[in-house]
């Protein structure tokens, strides 16, 4: 009679187990996870376009208000009677809203102020003696010699901006 132990029958059970929980993922398993994963990569691989997007704009937006600081700080610093007057003042800038001049290789940013334009504030009939209007145009080329016409208007940003003088600048002489 083979000899036949009750204690050896349930550790022989109880590897069993130990060993069907150790087998891994069923295909099944592994397939969901992967569609999962996909799934996941695709959506962030659809969201990056419109991100670099926001992130083109972004710096656009940042160069463009570098420019318009320089302009309007070159302007409330200037004499009032030496303030141009004119309305195809050229100036050229690097991507980073910084000016070079009109021979760089640098040149992404091309500004046209226009000074031409009457300022006059709300319900008055006539300008302002100390009120100057300045409508500056940033187009994003290389070209110098871009053409700002209102035809293209979409082709270009345009911004308006009032400077003001309390008074006539005058020269102090000892």
């Amino acid at each position: 009679m083979p000899f036949h132990n009750p204690a050896f029958a349930i550790n022989m059970k109880f590897q069993k187990n130990i060993a069907s929980s150790r087998r891994g993922f069923s295909l099944v398993e592994v397939t969901l996870a992967v569609a999962i994963a996909a799934l996941a990569i695709i959506t962030f691989l659809g969201l990056l376009p419109q991100g670099l997007e926001v992130s083109r704009k972004t710096a656009q937006m940042a160069a463009h208000s570098n420019i318009l600081e320089q302009i309007v700080r070159d302007l409330e610093n200037a004499r009032w009677d030496k303030m141009p007057t004119g309305n195809d003042e050229r100036k050229f800038f690097n991507d980073q809203g910084v000016e070079v001049d009109s021979e760089s290789t640098e040149i992404t940013l091309v500004a046209q102020m226009d000074y031409s334009l009457p300022a006059a504030l709300p319900k008055t009939e006539s300008s302002q003696k100390f009120l100057r209007r300045v409508v500056v145009k940033i187009a994003n080329t290389s070209s110098t010699e871009f053409d700002f016409d209102p035809e293209k208007k979409f082709t270009y940003a345009t911004y308006n901006h009032l400077v003001a003088k309390t008074r006539a600048s005058t020269s102090i002489s000892k």
